[in-house]
């Protein structure tokens, strides 16, 4: 089943070449490398492939020669970077780190999948098939040969309508099974669409919503959203932060058969999994802060994949291993965010405050700084969903995007004065931990904020992203607190930001109550009609006004500072599936590695690796 080409279409007539700010633009075939992404970073090393015929410079990519595509070979132990110790918890519903979303996608099914983002095309994966006459009653059938992995408390059974009702049915509560309501399960409000699930027999699930939705599929094609069996979820609920790798029991492609928290794992094939993954395995190491250390184990094709960090080495990688691998460039995944804030109490309720500082963040600047030039500012609605959001014309008639910096310092420090903002004292940045090492960059944002806001408050602090959520959600960047954050956000989950916006922004959204403490009536009746919009083109007109709303509000809770463009290498050898500015680990069934290639010459043996 096909699904709306809308994102494509969108993407086509709306996205602006003025949102980048300088990507070198290379045509390439196939995909590639380590992208920066993460609320915690992806550590599926394959980065985004070109989304449409159009280069992230904005011009056509040239027309290659037609070539006949190789077939697919088996066999082999793929090497990827994974980004160090970033996780949050193994249960699939609890988490929104994007090394799980990557262990989700390769040992777990979704009820349906993106086969492809390139097409628009969402198909089967635990859901063989689906129905739906209305938009408002959905009729799932179980894929027949699909099993859970042969680990205990499971121990391999095949997988029963059961399964998807339990999974819709917990993340529309969210409770633990003594019924304690978690705010962890982020994405509860999403679920808040469905009426009913029942299970008339061992292979459907009917689930019928409260008004039909155009966008229920998506949900459950979402990043985190693996069916997990019952049996393990009572089993290791209370102990999945332990990270152990007998608590990850799926029916995907591969099954996690070693791990460590620092970032080491090694997954095998499942060969009961419906469609035969062709590789033997796959094993992750954690470079991801250390880009010296990987361009040196990619070079000697210990890594399949790499991402320079810098324009100098972008380069001369390119220059040097020009004959013998392929480039890509594309968006990460994850958009770079000013951090959140708590808007319910002093002091970031105060409108001056935020936005002074809203506005002391130079965008460009920070592009240039932490990734050469290859970047693209973003909204409240990032460049990946551009089609819905605002486009670079618009965007910089803003405060906080004006081309003028001059008027944008001398606004924001009239309102930090105006605000109080020198009473505040020291005001603290907890920068990820992981985006830190990467980058330096406290030393650079803390530079900037002082500087432009003509003050020496600002104090930058490196802190885990476990730490981060943790005080996200207990309200700590506010509520008395002179804090914020800098960093990755969590990947984006869809092509659409419909559901996004709704969940994090409406203000009797749980996350957005919890965690941001937004109150905007304007916006709400927005968000209230556009997620059951059923015209397309109406609810991109209205999740356009919602970030204008947004941006007037300096971020709503949520500033957005950019997303980076990744230029990324792939040896000749290694063919990764198809890749996107989403979480993609799910297609890894289709990646293979060819041995008769002329670059495989010299790679280290896979001996050892599983």
């Amino acid at each position: 089943m096909r699904s709306s080409n809308y994102w494509i279409e969108a993407r086509q007539r709306h996205v602006s070449r003025r949102r980048f700010m300088g990507a070198s633009v290379v045509a390439g075939a196939g995909l590639a490398g380590l992208a920066a992404v993460g609320c915690g970073d992806d550590d599926d090393d394959d980065a985004a492939a070109p989304t449409s015929a159009n280069t992230p410079g904005g011009g056509e990519s040239p027309t290659p020669a037609a070539t006949p595509t190789p077939a697919a070979k088996t066999g082999g132990v793929v090497r990827r970077v994974s980004s160090n110790a970033t996780y949050d918890t193994f249960d699939f519903s609890r988490s929104r780190f994007t090394p799980v979303g990557t262990i989700v996608g390769l040992t777990a099914q979704r009820a349906v999948q993106w086969d492809s983002f390139k097409d628009g095309r969402i198909g089967g994966a635990f859901a063989e098939s689906w129905e739906t006459a209305d938009g408002q009653t959905f009729t799932f059938k179980i894929r027949p040969n699909t099993f859970f992995h042969e680990k205990p408390p499971v121990n391999g059974r095949q997988a029963v309508a059961e399964d998807l009702k339990f999974h819709i049915e917990r993340n529309a509560a969210g409770t633990l099974a003594d019924g304690t309501a978690d705010p962890n399960f982020y994405r509860k409000d999403y679920y808040q669409a469905v009426d009913s699930v029942t299970a008339p027999d061992t292979s459907t699930v009917v689930v019928k919503l409260k008004q039909p939705s155009p966008l229920f599929l998506n949900l459950l094609a979402q990043t985190y959203e693996g069916i997990q069996a019952p049996e393990a979820v009572a089993e290791f609920e209370k102990d999945y932060a332990q990270f152990q790798e007998r608590m990850i029991i799926g029916t995907g492609p591969f099954i996690l058969v070693e791990f460590s928290p620092e970032g080491r794992a090694k997954l095998k094939r499942n060969e009961k999994f419906y469609k035969k993954a062709n590789l033997d395995g796959i094993s992750y190491v954690p470079l991801f802060t250390d880009p010296a250390a990987q361009q040196a184990a990619w070079e000697q094709k210990q890594i399949e994949a790499f991402s320079p960090s810098t324009i100098q080495v972008l380069n001369d990688v390119r220059e040097r291993f020009k004959d013998k691998t392929r480039e890509i460039i594309n968006f990460s995944a994850n958009p770079i965010i000013c951090g959140s804030y708590y808007m319910g109490n002093a002091p970031w309720n105060n409108q001056n405050l935020i936005g002074a500082i809203f506005r002391a963040y130079d965008r460009r600047q920070l592009i240039q700084q932490f990734h050469g030039g290859r970047g693209a500012m973003s909204g409240s609605i990032p460049p990946t969903q551009g089609g819905f959001g605002l486009n670079e014309g618009e965007l910089i008639t803003f405060p906080g995007y004006l081309v003028d910096r001059d008027t944008e310092v001398a606004e924001a420090r009239k309102m930090w004065e105006a605000g109080g903002g020198p009473a505040l004292g020291d005001v603290t940045i907890d920068v990820a931990d992981i985006f830190e090492g990467l980058y330096q960059a406290g030393a650079i944002i803390v530079a900037m904020l002082n500087q432009n806001l003509g003050t020496d408050q600002f104090k930058a602090k490196s802190e885990p992203y476990s730490t981060i959520t943790s005080k996200i959600v207990q309200q700590k960047y506010g509520s008395g607190n002179a804090n914020l954050w800098y960093g990755w956000d969590t990947e984006v989950l869809d092509p659409e930001p419909t559901s996004f916006l709704v969940a994090n922004y409406h203000s009797k959204a749980q996350f957005a109550v919890q965690s941001f403490g937004i109150n905007i009536p304007e916006l709400d009746t927005i968000l209230e009609k556009v997620q059951f919009e059923l015209d397309q083109e109406k609810r991109i007109e209205l999740t356009r006004e919602a970030e204008r709303l947004l941006i007037k509000a300096y971020g709503g809770g949520r500033p957005y500072s950019h997303v980076q463009i990744t230029n990324s290498f792939v040896w000749s050898y290694y063919h990764p599936a198809e890749s996107a500015s989403f979480s993609t680990a799910h297609l890894d069934v289709n990646a293979w590695l060819d041995p008769s290639d002329p670059t495989y010459q010299g790679r280290p043996s896979d001996s050892g690796l599983l």
